[in-house]
């Protein structure tokens, strides 16, 4: 299809080849890991692991494209204090669990559920699957001590919403960050684009200047003025 003159192909930004180069290591650097996750567990990999794992692509992407080395750094820094936060709190819970199986003299059988292949494209995908495989080791010693009639429905509800809430903090977290940045390298490339278009503008303007200024005085030399000679000539 022949191109529209008045709407020309969009000028390629300065982050094409950077873009080019780091979704091609992304296609080619992944690894599959595979994880066993009860019912409860597997809704909140569903609902949340692709979304995290986008917004730490992303992330990692707009900081090595415009942000940079130390803001990557910090920003990932940042992600992995909120995970050890949140693990911390899931082993507290583990064992308090514990010492009630124990009181109870609950024997807990180790279930087998249906494993799932999660792909890993980050490392920090892959951290956040670690702390998914913590939270499947809480919900078992939790449905224990529902069976146990240790905890009722209502605590056992709870304890999965408390849970359920902080594995979205971590990924709402992720993509928050994920989006300041694109909206910062974006901002800056739009800002670039309009001062290489003054830029631009202001170089056009001069060249045409100058081919007026040639159009006027083609010898491209100061006009010749009449001497005393020439008005005799004239005269004559």
């Amino acid at each position: 299809m022949a191109e529209n003159p008045q709407n020309p192909p969009s000028r390629p930004t300065r982050d094409n080849p950077a873009r080019r180069h780091f979704i091609s290591e992304c296609r080619d650097n992944r690894i599959v890991i595979r994880a066993h996750f009860s019912a409860n567990v597997f809704r909140l990999y569903r609902r949340n692991f692709d979304r995290f794992s986008r917004a730490a692509y992303l992330l990692r992407f707009y900081c090595r494209v415009g942000a940079g080395a130390n803001v990557e750094s910090e920003l990932t820094r940042e992600i992995l204090n909120l995970m050890e936060e949140i693990n911390d709190n899931l082993r507290k819970k583990i064992a308090v669990a514990d010492q009630l199986l124990k009181k109870e003299n609950v024997n807990a059988s180790k279930p087998q559920f249906n494993p799932i292949n999660a792909t890993i494209i980050d490392p920090l995908a892959n951290r956040f699957l670690q702390t998914l495989k913590t939270v499947q080791e809480l919900d078992e010693k939790l449905s224990a001590l529902w069976l146990a009639c240790a905890i009722d429905d209502t605590q056992r509800n709870q304890a999965l919403s408390e849970i359920d809430s902080e594995i979205r903090r971590i990924q709402t977290k992720t993509r928050t960050l994920s989006l300041g940045v694109r909206d910062r390298v974006q901002a800056r490339n739009q800002a670039r684009q309009q001062d290489d278009s003054q830029s631009e503008a202001a170089a056009s303007a001069t060249d045409d200047r100058a081919m007026a200024a040639q159009d006027i005085n083609p010898q491209g030399g100061p006009e010749e003025t009449a001497t005393p000679d020439m008005a005799q000539e004239v005269a004559a």
